[in-house]
């Protein structure tokens, strides 16, 4: 499903989860969940649906480290955290993701079928139609499919991972964030601002159930 959220330019009073003394120079900032409360909704983060946005979205911890679990059962929920910076400067993105439950009958290419275990996406450009590059962990589309949205192609889709396999296992992924976008969108903009970043685990449309886990978000420098 679009996100229906971000309006990221609500008033919010962000809570950055860096690690200044830490970071690489090469990194403009990095989030992970260590921070948050545990069972908590994690600071920092938005949803135009407040009111369900911590029944699908919660920090959990495991052999004493902390993650940001998903649980979406007949619901679509996108979260957002507002950063703003320049993809020529700092174009690469880093995260992990592990998938759980994959939601039934899913294909993100129809309308029908649009659910996602996993997805991140990254925003770009002004409201009230942004565009988006979204990154997704597919159970029937092949890695390396790249389609439009169902419902707008100012979003595209990358399938980096697909099936079950690897349910379970916690997989790193690293994507040229600045490359995507061209190859999507084109030379359009020039030097491409992105706005921030989305995660989405859904099952609306499947009306089945969604589950999978979130951590080490990185924005870095080549």
């Amino acid at each position: 499903m679009i996100p229906k959220i971000l309006t990221f330019a609500a008033a919010l009073s962000l809570f950055w989860i860096l690690w200044p003394s830490a970071l690489p120079a090469q990194v403009l900032f990095a989030l992970n969940f260590e921070r948050d409360e545990a069972v908590k909704f994690p600071a920092g983060w938005s949803s135009r649906d407040e009111e369900n946005m911590g029944k699908v979205y919660s920090v959990r911890i495991e052999d004493g480290h902390k993650f940001l679990h998903a649980d979406a059962q007949g619901i679509s929920v996108p979260i957002g955290y507002e950063k703003t910076w320049n993809l020529e400067e700092f174009p690469i993105l880093r995260w992990r993701w592990r998938a759980l439950v994959f939601p039934e009958g899913s294909d993100e290419k129809k309308k029908s079928g649009n659910d996602n275990v996993l997805s991140v996406y990254v925003v770009f450009g002004g409201w009230p139609i942004p565009r988006s590059v979204k990154y997704t962990w597919s159970d029937t589309l092949p890695a390396g499919s790249v389609f439009d949205s169902p419902l707008s192609g100012r979003t595209k889709g990358i399938v980096l991972r697909s099936g079950r396999s690897l349910v379970g296992n916690w997989i790193a992924e690293e994507r040229n964030v600045l490359a995507d976008y061209r190859r999507l969108f084109g030379e359009g903009e020039k030097s491409p601002t992105a706005r921030g970043i989305l995660l989405l685990t859904d099952s609306d449309n499947t009306m089945t159930r969604a589950a999978g886990d979130y951590d080490d978000i990185t924005v870095a420098a080549e």
